[in-house]
């Protein structure tokens, strides 16, 4: 039976493939045209994110730079996507392990839901609501008892344990729940990963409304991640067939994903606005324009200097540099959060970076203390040794 399926899978791959050739010219125009929306899509939601969406279509000129942009933000998207989908891999492998009767294959696999849910589910809420009382290793415990025990209670099901009995190989069948166990807790434990995803990538408040919202999308984003592994073992027909109903289904579900989670695409157009250095975090001076004068800016927020040029020069961060245009801002507000830079951007200013020039960094001629210099200056201190020095050498007449 395992043949035929692979064989259509192949025929159809090169028909497919022979296809792509034929219609080459216009597969490279859908590609490049949704490449660009893309781009300008991401580009928008990073200017939003930082609170100036009014510099956005001034940077759709830049077609070279808007390039390295959209591939640098797949590439972290591609990964944001591995992460979410560990969970869904494991599971899958834990299958498998009762695989011996296909036509039984998909009945096991909503069956081992039920553990997975039920020890996620635990693990959330220690996590979310008792981390204080409940240490690591504790709450490990836990998870692990409460994940055995829903196993052991779906084994005494007598549907289920024959369909386990059935699955798993014939040599093996006394022994089949010790490799499911650990495979079942090794994909709740993997269930973290996406965890600390959607926690880097929160944008907003932190209060107790923010921790039931991250839990509760936690425990359906753990679930809705084991739907493609799912579809693979229920849906019946060819390789080919469920090969794609998996890639339709992590497709819609990255997408809900995106959707419904608060920031990861700000978040990752933030990394990858730093990884360009289209943001940058450290401080520069900048020699602005003719035509800003010192009493345009607040000299306590940018640290202005009158230049014998009569150039004002500023002390600044870039927080967007795209094409020929440039965002500073105060250095007062580059620690704030992404969530808190919309209250701050207006602050900023926007110019064109051909008309601002960068002076580079000044140099710190100061020599560091050394650890001599260091132990000596603590040692007098606590002898008090100038006190002593006034005392034992009489006064000059």
């Amino acid at each position: 039976m395992s043949p035929a399926p692979a064989s259509t899978f192949q025929m159809f791959f090169r028909r497919g493939f022979k296809r792509l050739l034929e219609h080459w010219t216009p597969f490279t125009v859908t590609v490049i045209f949704l490449g660009t929306g893309f781009g300008m899509l991401s580009l928008y939601i990073y200017t939003k994110a930082i609170g100036r969406p009014d510099i956005f279509m001034s940077t759709l000129d830049s077609k070279s730079a808007l390039l390295v942009w959209v591939l640098v933000v797949t590439f972290m998207m591609t990964l944001q996507l591995a992460v979410l989908m560990v969970s869904a891999w494991l599971y899958g492998m834990s299958v498998s392990l009762l695989n011996s009767r296909r036509e039984n294959t998909r009945y096991i696999a909503g069956w081992l839901l039920v553990p997975l849910v039920v020890g996620f589910t635990t693990f959330m809420t220690l996590a979310f609501y008792w981390n204080e009382e409940v240490s690591a290793g504790q709450a490990l415990s836990i998870v692990s008892g409460t994940t055995l025990l829903a196993l052991l209670g779906l084994a005494q099901i007598r549907t289920v344990r024959l369909l386990i009995a059935r699955g798993a190989p014939r040599d093996q069948r006394k022994w089949v729940y010790v490799p499911i166990a650990l495979m079942l807790l090794m994909t709740v434990v993997s269930g973290t990963l996406p965890t600390l995803l959607i926690l880097d990538s929160y944008v907003g408040q932190d209060d107790e409304a923010a921790v039931t919202f991250v839990a509760i999308f936690s425990i359906c984003t753990f679930v809705l991640s084991l739907i493609p592994a799912l579809l693979f073992f229920v849906v019946q027909g060819s390789l080919f067939r469920r090969m794609s109903m998996v890639a339709v289904s992590v497709m819609i579900f990255f997408i809900l994903f995106l959707l419904s989670a608060r920031g990861p695409m700000s978040s990752i157009t933030y990394i990858v606005a730093g990884t360009l250095e289209i943001r940058q975090a450290h401080a520069a001076r900048f020699i602005l324009e003719d035509q800003v004068k010192l009493g345009d800016l607040d000299s306590l927020q940018w640290q202005t200097r009158l230049r014998d040029d009569a150039r004002v020069q500023v002390s600044a961060y870039q927080l967007f540099a795209f094409g020929d245009l440039l965002l500073i801002c105060p250095m007062a507000i580059h620690t704030a959060k992404l969530h808190q830079l919309p209250s701050y951007t207006k602050l900023c200013l926007f110019t064109p970076a051909s008309r601002v020039q960068r002076m580079p960094p000044q140099m710190n001629l100061h020599t560091p203390p050394t650890a001599k210099s260091i132990w000596t200056k603590q040692a007098a201190r606590l002898v008090g040794w100038e006190q002593l020095r006034r005392e034992i050498t009489p006064p000059s007449p």
